[in-house]
């Protein structure tokens, strides 16, 4: 079968990678800016060209049974308008609901599923009442366009707040009560076409500067408390929107309650511990649903512990023992990009947390 991806970044690298045992073959469609190092030789790369029509668009990526996309930033007219030439998973309305923060807030709520209390502003006099409504300290996002701590704004004072109106310049955002939580969790579930769920253990997330840095899974401390209550979130909001493909939900846990922070409707970083912790990876069972196979074993093997390169090169001669892996994504090594991740696998969850406490010494201490 031929798949169709909408990206040529690291998450599409790991789609074709785990693809291959599956006999899929692949073609991406990417921006002329984009860089596509990380999906060379996995397949066809098509530059996408504004005046070619959807016709063309579909031809030149060869005819593929299924398009599928590595992330929420993408033209949802686009994804609509190929799917009248092929199954398109997940489909433009689910992409649509996740890409922009504003609906994806309303979309939850709507489900009445718990997220942080919030307020959308486009002018002004809407930043001022959504503060009012919201309180301080709060946290400002773009409805769009907004990751790894881009385009966000931490607001904790009144002279912060008064400094942001008056830079303010009619942006679309979403303005957010700041949650003080105990931690930040993540679940990855897929689902198949047939609806069928698969659950991925709930997993531990510390973010740097807005950026993921280590994921540990399965969450010992909160997994009994929360996976349940995490899972019922995901199936209630998969079948809501007929979701096909692998979903992530991170959530924040305050007290009682998990509150979801944000959904992306694709593969995702906090999962990537899934590659050496679980029989079939995210990436694989993303695959497999979108293909209409049966989906894969997401049990963990052992636990398991992700930790992100980020703007650090690193090669396998520094990895301390076998329970470690190295995944590099042929990026060129900038200031605080994702260029690839260690994951670290042991029956022992100590041994798995002092080896990653090592990695991260060792990746960002010893320069």
């Amino acid at each position: 079968m031929l798949i169709g991806i909408i990206g040529g970044g690291q998450l599409a690298r790991m789609l074709a990678q785990e693809g291959q045992s599956l006999g899929a073959r692949f073609s991406f469609l990417v921006e002329p800016n984009e860089d596509s190092a990380p999906v060379e030789g996995l397949g066809e790369i098509v530059v996408h060209n504004a005046e070619w029509d959807n016709r063309t668009i579909f031809e030149k990526l060869g005819e593929p049974q299924v398009i599928t996309t590595e992330r929420e930033a993408v033209d949802t007219d686009l994804l609509q308008a190929l799917s009248e030439f092929c199954r398109v998973a997940p489909d433009h309305h689910a992409v649509s609901v996740m890409k922009n923060r504003t609906n994806e807030k309303q979309f939850i709520e709507s489900l009445n599923i718990p997220t942080a209390k919030f307020a959308i502003a486009t002018t002004k006099q809407q930043v001022i009442d959504g503060a009012a409504k919201v309180g301080l300290p709060l946290i400002v996002k773009s409805s769009e366009n907004g990751y790894d701590g881009k385009n966000q704004w931490r607001i904790k004072t009144d002279q912060e707040l008064k400094d942001f109106i008056e830079s303010y310049s009619d942006l679309e955002v979403i303005m957010e009560q700041w949650i003080n939580f105990q931690t930040e969790v993540s679940m990855v579930a897929t689902r198949s076409l047939n609806g069928k769920m698969a659950y991925y253990a709930l997993t531990e997330n510390v973010h740097q500067n807005g950026i993921l840095l280590t994921s540990v899974a399965p969450a010992t401390q909160w997994q009994k408390k929360f996976e349940q209550t995490a899972q019922s979130y995901m199936k209630t909001i998969m079948e809501k929107l007929n979701y096909v493909g692998t979903m992530a939900m991170e959530c924040f846990i305050a007290g009682d309650d998990l509150l979801i922070n944000e959904l992306a409707p694709r593969v995702h970083n906090s999962g990537h511990w899934t590659l050496t912790g679980t029989e079939c990876s995210q990436f694989k069972n993303h695959l497999l649903a979108i293909m209409g196979v049966t989906l894969g074993n997401t049990q963990a093997k052992a636990p398991t512990a992700m930790l992100n390169l980020l703007g650090k090169e690193f090669t396998e001669d520094k990895l301390p023992d076998s329970s470690t892996s190295l995944n590099w994504y042929n990026k060129k090594v900038k200031p605080g990009r994702k260029v690839g991740h260690i994951n670290i696998l042991h029956q022992d969850p100590e041994q798995v947390t002092q080896t990653l406490a090592e990695l991260k010494n060792k990746v960002y201490l010893d320069d």
